[in-house]
C-alpha cells in the first residue's frame, strides 16, 4: 500500500509545479494573415508592452513584436497587415490610449509616394513620443509650485504699477498705435512694391558686384591725391574768403559812386531808346546807298568832292528832328 501511495504522490506534485498563471502564460504578438516587418527606431520606448498594438488612423494594423536596444535607443519591431500602404516618409510615433492606459504605435502616412519594403526601418528622426501622463503632471506642479504663477502675478503687479493713473494715456497711445497699423494695411501694396524695389535693386547690386569692386579700386587713387591735396584746397578756401571780404569791402565803398555813375548813364540810355525806331530806317538807307554807290563806280576808284555837315549830321542822330543854329 506504500509502495503504491509514493509515485501517486510524486505525480501530485509535479502536476503542481507545473501549474498555469498570468506570468507565464503566453500572449500572442503576431497578426493572422499575411505581414510584413517595420522597425522604427525611438529614443525611449517606455511603457510599450510587447504585442502592443499598431494603428493607422482608426485602424488597428500591426502588433509588437520584439523590443531591442541599440545605441541607446529602443528598436520597436512590428508586423504590419501586409494590405497596408506604408509610404517611406511614414512617421511612427508612440501614445496613449488613456492616462493610465498602455502606450501602442501610430503611424502616420504622407500622401503618395514609394512604399516600405519588409524589413524597413523608420529612422529615429522620423519618431517621436507623445505626451504623457507623467510629463503633464510634471508641468501641472511646476506651474502649482509658484515658478509660473509667481511669475504672472508679478508681471500683472508691475503693469498694474506702470499704468495707475495713466488709462488715459495709454488708451490714446493704444489709439494711435491701431491708426498707424491701419495706415500700414492701406498702404500694404506700396510697402510690398518698396520692398520689391529694394530686393530688385540688391539683386544687380550683387550681381555688379565684382565691377563696383573694380570701380572703387580704381578711385581709391584719385582720393588718395585729393587727401594729399587737403592742405592746399584748405588755402584755397581761406583765399576765397578772403577775397570775398575784399570783394564785399570794395562794394561798399564803391557804391554810392556807382550808384551816380548809372544815374548819370541813364540819360544816354534814355536818348539811344529813342533812336531804335530810326535804327532800321537808317540801315536800310546805308544799304540802299551802298548798292547805288557801286552803280555809280563801276571802276576801281572813283572820285569825290563834297562837304560834309558833321556837327548837323551828329545833331540829327543824337536828337532827331531838331534844327542846328
Amino acid at each position: 500500500m506504500r509502495a503504491r501511495a509514493i509515485p501517486a504522490l510524486a505525480v501530485v506534485l509535479a502536476t503542481a509545479s507545473c501549474g498555469m498563471n498570468l506570468q507565464n502564460a503566453g500572449v500572442g504578438t503576431g497578426i493572422s494573415g499575411p505581414s510584413k516587418q517595420i522597425t522604427a527606431v525611438f529614443s525611449d520606448a517606455g511603457r510599450l508592452p510587447l504585442g502592443g498594438v499598431v494603428r493607422a488612423g482608426q485602424a488597428e494594423v500591426g502588433r509588437v513584436t520584439a523590443i531591442r536596444t541599440r545605441d541607446f535607443r529602443a528598436l520597436v519591431q512590428m508586423d504590419v497587415e501586409a494590405d497596408v500602404d506604408l509610404p517611406r516618409g511614414t512617421t511612427a510615433q508612440l501614445q496613449l490610449a488613456s492616462p493610465l492606459g498602455e502606450a501602442f504605435v501610430m503611424l502616420d502616412r504622407p500622401p503618395g509616394g514609394p512604399m516600405l519594403e519588409d524589413g524597413a526601418v523608420i529612422p529615429i528622426e522620423r519618431t517621436t513620443r507623445g505626451p504623457d501622463i507623467e510629463d503633464t503632471l510634471a508641468a501641472v506642479g511646476t506651474v502649482l509650485n509658484g515658478s509660473g504663477l509667481d511669475q504672472a502675478r508679478t508681471v500683472v503687479g508691475e503693469l498694474s504699477t506702470a499704468l495707475r493713473g495713466r488709462e488715459g494715456e495709454v488708451r490714446d497711445l493704444l489709439h494711435q498705435l491701431q491708426e498707424v497699423l491701419g495706415s500700414l494695411q492701406r498702404h500694404r501694396d506700396d510697402i510690398d512694391h518698396v520692398l520689391a524695389a529694394l530686393h530688385s535693386t540688391s539683386e544687380e547690386l550683387a550681381r555688379n558686384k565684382p565691377l563696383l569692386e573694380a570701380t572703387f579700386t580704381q578711385v581709391k587713387p584719385g582720393v588718395d591725391v585729393l587727401l594729399a591735396e587737403r592742405d592746399r584746397f584748405g588755402a584755397l578756401l581761406a583765399g576765397t574768403a578772403s577775397l570775398s571780404a575784399t570783394a564785399d569791402s570794395l562794394t561798399r565803398r564803391t557804391a554810392g559812386t556807382l550808384t551816380g555813375e548809372v544815374r548819370q548813364l541813364r540819360p544816354v540810355l534814355d536818348e539811344l531808346r529813342g533812336f531804335d525806331g530810326h535804327l532800321a530806317s537808317t540801315l536800310d538807307g546805308l544799304a540802299r546807298f551802298s548798292q547805288l554807290f557801286q552803280r555809280a563806280t563801276p571802276g576801281d576808284y572813283v572820285l569825290f568832292n563834297g562837304t560834309l555837315d558833321v556837327p548837323g549830321t551828329l545833331g540829327e542822330v543824337v536828337a532827331p528832328g531838331r534844327s542846328g543854329p
